[in-house]
């Protein structure tokens, strides 16, 4: 039976690559987990697009406002982090039998990309999934490009991102 191949993916080892450029770049603000993953993946995505990649958006989505989505970090004070929802960007990565699997490249969860039912997992504990192609919203009926899930930053999200994110990296830690 044949392998299933995609000419939009990428190797592995050009994978690992990528994460370790995002895990490693200060300006994404890497260690400020409470906050900014909206702004992290729009940066991310179009690096990404800029390097003629395709990669897409992966949401995750609290069940309710009573029950949100949390992670466990040493990288905030109360060594916890709950979020109403978390968004990164996946591509497709080839394996090495040649099929390919959509990996989710979220350096404030992992250390290197993972599948999404892995990243789903993570962000605790049974959120809705939405994926989104670039300039797509996740939420339509709340309008925007896919920023966030609403309408676009009045200054436009490539300098909301920047801004936000110029911010956070004070909280670094």
């Amino acid at each position: 039976m044949a392998v299933p191949r995609s000419p939009d993916a990428i190797d592995a080892e050009q994978a690992a690559a990528i994460f370790a450029e995002f895990a490693d770049d200060e300006s994404l603000a890497p260690r400020f987990p409470a906050d900014g993953c909206y702004a992290r993946a729009h940066l991310m995505l179009r690096r990404l697009l800029d390097r003629g990649l395709a990669p897409s958006k992966v949401w995750a989505f609290a069940a309710s406002a009573a029950d949100l989505l949390w992670m466990e970090t040493p990288h905030h004070p109360d060594g916890r982090v709950q979020w109403g929802y978390h968004v990164a960007p996946t591509l497709l990565v080839r394996g090495p039998e040649g099929d390919t699997r959509e990996m989710v490249f979220d350096p404030i969860l992992f250390e290197s990309p993972v599948l999404v039912e892995e990243w789903r997992s993570a962000v605790h504990d049974t959120p809705s999934l939405v994926r989104t192609a670039p300039g797509e919203p996740p939420l339509p009926a709340r309008g925007g490009s896919g920023y966030w899930p609403g309408p676009d930053p009045l200054e436009g999200p490539d300098v909301h991102a920047r801004e936000t994110l110029e911010e956070y990296r004070q909280w670094n830690t």
